[in-house]
């Protein structure tokens, strides 16, 4: 399987040119930390869990769809504008330049650099791809400690950084080693990676609920949700029902209470919420998406994780990313927070990222900045001892003193 390790951004207008966002580990794996972390290939390991946190608008929501948006672009033939990078890439100046890393559970190992340039129409901006350049190589692994299952013997032994390192004269150009058959078919906002794809590769997944973050829209199980999930959501609920048409859609629903003999019908799903919190609606749709997204081995993108639901049900979703007997088929979690207590449940320093803005939102890995840990990270957020993870206090003042002046 190939999946979207990260990317490098440039001349985006919101973050800081450089920008570097990865789920590829950075600590070193030891025997307390390697239950966290799923192996790709022989030189990669990738976390199972990454976590975001920063204050309002920041970009953690518009970070999130670059994410989803480049590897709808590289690995399932989507054009630009069939993807969120038609929402998320906004430029300094008409271009954007992006690195993407991508890996295989067969230790193939590639970096893409692909130029975007911004297309202004009379009542509408697209986006075209004038440059990309693509390498590849075979992984190799990585050193003697870090606790993967395969034959070391006669494996030669590379650092991380060496692992993204390919050879500057070897690479597929776009424009240069296309055929010209090719180039009639590869339309200016697709990528060339649809060609240096093997037929056979599988492609890996990443879901999202970006789009909904604002909505509570309800997601269903095909023909009930799970008892024990309604009895940890709301104990009160005896059942929640569909029933749906040979084409898969819902054509109606029944939900029953405890202790009471009526039952709730309605044509959807939506007929029947009214009936329930938005908290329960909230942690039927976020569970049908971890057990997508864990069945797949699936990145999964949730944005403000703690949106409508009890900060205990937001830890213990989390958590099932991080076990390793529900985690087998080396699913990702990567979700933004306001709640920086969960920080405290990462073991790794390098699962949790800080967004803060300046002139430009920067991205900084906690492994780059804390190599302390008598401290909760919680703790370095709320001291604001990074800069620019809490509110600013004098600011505040000036919003009191405004609010003061009209009383």
């Amino acid at each position: 399987m190939i999946k979207l390790i990260g990317f490098e951004i440039f001349g985006h207008s919101l973050f800081k040119d450089g920008t570097l966002f990865s789920i590829r580990t950075e600590n070193k794996n030891t025997q307390q930390s390697i239950s966290r972390v799923n192996h790709l290939n022989q030189s990669l390991s990738i976390n199972k869990i990454v976590g975001i946190v920063g204050i309002n608008a920041t970009g953690k929501s518009t970070l999130m769809r670059i994410f989803k948006g480049l590897n709808d672009l590289y690995l399932f033939d989507r054009s630009i504008d069939q993807t969120e990078l038609n929402k998320a890439l906004r430029s300094k100046n008409n271009s954007i330049q992006v690195k993407a890393f991508l890996a295989s559970d067969d230790n193939k190992i590639f970096k893409i650099n692909t130029d975007f340039k911004e297309i202004h129409n009379e009542d509408s901006v697209s986006w075209i791809i004038t440059d990309e350049k693509i390498f590849k190589k075979k992984a190799k692994y990585i050193s003697k400690n870090e606790y993967f299952s395969f034959d070391e013997k006669n494996a030669e032994c590379l650092s991380k950084n060496e692992q993204f390192s390919f050879d500057k004269k070897k690479y597929f150009d776009r424009n240069k080693s296309l055929s010209e058959q090719s180039k009639s078919v590869i339309k200016p906002n697709d990528s060339v990676f649809r060609i240096v794809l093997d037929d056979n590769d599988k492609r890996g997944f990443v879901l999202s609920t970006v789009e909904i973050t604002d909505v509570n829209v309800p997601r269903t199980f095909s023909d009930q949700t799970p008892r024990e999930l309604l009895k940890y959501l709301d104990p009160s609920i005896e059942y929640l029902t569909y029933k749906r048409n040979k084409e898969g859609k819902i054509i109606s629903c029944s939900l029953k209470f405890k202790n009471s003999d009526e039952i709730i019908h309605g044509s959807n799903f939506n007929e029947v919420t009214s009936y329930l919190s938005s908290g329960t609606i909230k942690g039927i749709t976020l569970f049908f998406e971890f057990v997508v997204a864990l069945r797949r081995g699936a990145t999964l993108l949730v944005d403000e994780i703690e949106l409508h639901i009890n900060k205990q049900i937001a830890r213990d979703f989390i958590g099932l990313f991080s076990d390793p007997t529900i985690n087998k088929n080396g699913a990702t979690l990567i979700y933004s927070t306001h709640y920086i207590e969960l920080t405290d449940d990462l073991r790794r320093n390098d699962e949790e990222y800080i967004l803060k803005r300046n002139t430009y939102s920067e991205l900084t890995r906690l492994s780059d900045k804390i190599d302390r840990n008598d401290l909760k990270n919680s703790e370095f957020f709320q001291n604001n001892m990074l800069g620019g993870t809490a509110p600013s206090y004098s600011r505040l003042q000036n919003l009191k003193d405004s609010i003061r002046s009209t009383m």
